[in-house]
């Protein structure tokens, strides 16, 4: 074997550019000719050591041991060549029937050790949900595909950033071998090339999902759950303008935000999303995106309950969905706590009881909801909310007797504010006095409205709904399948690692959650195919079982030869 510089050129721009190759000689019927082994790329070495390069290179690939080592620059070109030219001639063995070898155990050694158990779950139900012919539709060559395999795929196995991803891909990961192709050589901006394809096609690529689901699953899109959340994106994002600041659910003040809307059926499978700027209202992205959702499944002839949250269900929204849709949502008007005599048990359990007590009006039911788990909860954060609001009251009051600090009236007031401001859930429940005397503040007294705040966090809520068809328990179960549309969320950030968001551009953020929610459907997915036989495991713990399945390249000398 020996190296030699070929001259090349690039067929769009016409650039005429070098690089190295390994090459053998091999005598056929035509005379003596040069075989290509394999593209070394532009090599940095010294043209002089080219030889005791491929010298060490044929070394390795034949098994022998060197009389003479190597510099640590050689030893790790000729490693790396070497295990590219073992994977590319390696031989698959026929295992059925008997097959015997004579081999030579010392000779045994290990290349290319990569993890193939959950890329080959991920594989499997990829193509359970038929994305491949998706893809093929959408005008994905073979090589995007593939691709758009290992960003879907290894969001959900090794959820990270596209460079991230670009590194488990070429190190770590097998999925490439599962695909049958090649992911050394794989650029990292192809996978933003591919990624921006994938968005360019969200709404094919949702409309099929949408429908394959409900064939594979039997799904019935009785039930329609919506809310939103947010993720936080590294840097200023500048480029970007849908990053704002906003309230974030991570309590990032001083990052960025996007607001993502999502809406899943009763089995927690999502059907349309939205990204949507960090400091978007929510009531108003409801119409929109229910819209949206009419006009893509025109095939879907129900009339669906749609189920909000507070949060989301204001006068103008619950009017405007009684055109296509039935409602249920936690009631943002108050109403009078009903008689408590005559509560229905919903639910009752050692840990907790829900009662409710049914309200008629004329066109919509009010439910009157109580829950001793979360009268329990309300009543921790009150006592704790409690506590720090006087404690910050007390530190106020030991300011104006204390010699350096500030006793100016109107700045006791604005500080007074900047309290009440803070801790607003609690401070409305207190009556506050500041005394002046020679524009001073001398003396604050509060008084706390204890009847008032035990009302607020009393555990109880009321619910509204157009269904006068349904009793109380199958309101209230209904509401509750909320909680699957909160643990999407709490998977897509945790499992998935949707925050925080590192690209800095308007359309790369919105492929990089678009991307996340594609393998979501993959692992929602997987979990329905366990839970349907009965196994009940986390993503997270199904994904570490999995990694203990390995795909080995050997190298060993068999007989008089080596064989990879």
């Amino acid at each position: 074997m020996f190296i030699r510089t070929v001259h090349k050129r690039n067929k769009s721009s016409s650039k005429l550019y070098k690089c190295q190759q390994l090459v053998e000689s091999i005598r056929t019927e035509k005379g003596v000719r040069q075989k290509l082994v394999l593209s070394l790329g532009v090599l940095a070495l010294p043209r002089k050591q080219w030889p005791r390069l491929s010298k060490r290179i044929e070394t390795i690939i034949k098994g022998q041991q060197s009389l003479f080592e190597e510099t640590t620059e050689i030893e790790e070109l000729a490693r790396k060549f070497a295990q590219r030219i073992i994977q590319k001639h390696a031989l698959v063995l026929d295992c059925d029937g008997e097959h015997f070898e004579t081999v030579d155990i010392q000779s045994l050694q290990n290349y290319r050790v990569r993890r193939i158990g959950a890329e080959r779950l991920g594989l499997d139900f990829f193509k359970k949900l038929h994305l491949h012919d998706c893809l093929k539709t959408c005008g994905l060559s073979k090589r995007q595909i593939e691709i758009a395999m290992l960003l879907i795929i290894g969001r959900l196995v090794h959820p990270g950033s596209e460079r991230h991803l670009h590194s488990w891909a070429q190190h770590l990961s097998g999925l490439d071998e599962l695909i049958n192709t090649n992911f050394d050589h794989l650029s990292l901006n192809s996978l933003y090339k591919v990624s921006d394809l994938l968005f360019e096609n969200k709404t094919a690529i949702e409309a099929h999902l949408r429908t394959r689901e409900n064939d594979l699953f039997s799904l019935t899109e009785t039930i329609i759950l919506y809310d939103l959340t947010n993720t936080y994106l590294e840097g200023g994002a500048a480029s970007n303008p849908k990053a704002k600041f906003g309230r974030s659910k991570e309590k990032r003040k001083d990052c960025r935000l996007l607001t993502l809307g999502l809406v899943i059926d009763s089995k927690g499978f999502p059907k349309i999303s939205q990204v949507f700027a960090g400091n978007q209202s929510e009531p108003e992205t409801l119409l929109n995106m229910i819209k949206t959702l009419h006009q893509q499944d025109t095939t879907n002839t129900t009339k669906p309950t749609v189920v909000i949250d507070a949060g989301i269900a204001t006068e103008e929204n619950l009017k405007a969905l009684k055109d296509h849709y039935h409602y249920i949502a936690v009631s943002r008007k108050k109403f009078e706590v009903p008689d408590t005599e005559n509560c229905i048990v919903l639910k009752e359990t050692k840990q907790n009881k829900v009662e409710a007590t049914r309200i008629c009006g004329d066109d919509e039911v009010v439910l009157y909801c109580k829950s001793n788990l979360k009268q329990k909860k309300e009543r921790s954060m009150q006592g704790r909310l409690q506590q720090n609001f006087e404690e910050q009251l007390s530190n106020l009051v030991k300011s104006i007797h204390k010699k350096g600090c500030t006793k100016r009236y109107d700045k006791v007031l604005e500080r007074l504010g900047r309290l009440k401001e803070k801790y607003k859930q609690i401070a409305r429940f207190y009556q506050i006095h500041v005394e002046e005397k020679d524009g001073f503040a001398s003396r604050i007294t509060w008084e706390y409205l204890k009847e008032q705040a035990d009302k607020r966090f009393s555990g109880a809520y009321f619910l509204r709904t157009d269904r006068t068809d349904l009793s109380e328990k199958t309101i209230w179960s209904i509401y509750i399948m909320l909680t699957q549309l909160e643990d999407a969320f709490r998977t897509l950030k945790t499992d998935l690692q949707l925050r925080p968001v590192f690209h800095q551009k308007e359309h790369r953020s919105d492929a990089h959650i678009f991307i996340t929610l594609l393998a979501y459907h993959l692992l929602h997915s997987i979990r329905c195919y366990l839970k349907q036989k009965d196994i009940n495991i986390s993503w997270r713990k199904l994904r570490e079982r999995m990694s203990t399945h390995l795909i080995i390249i050997l190298s060993v000398i068999m007989g008089f030869s080596v064989k990879h």
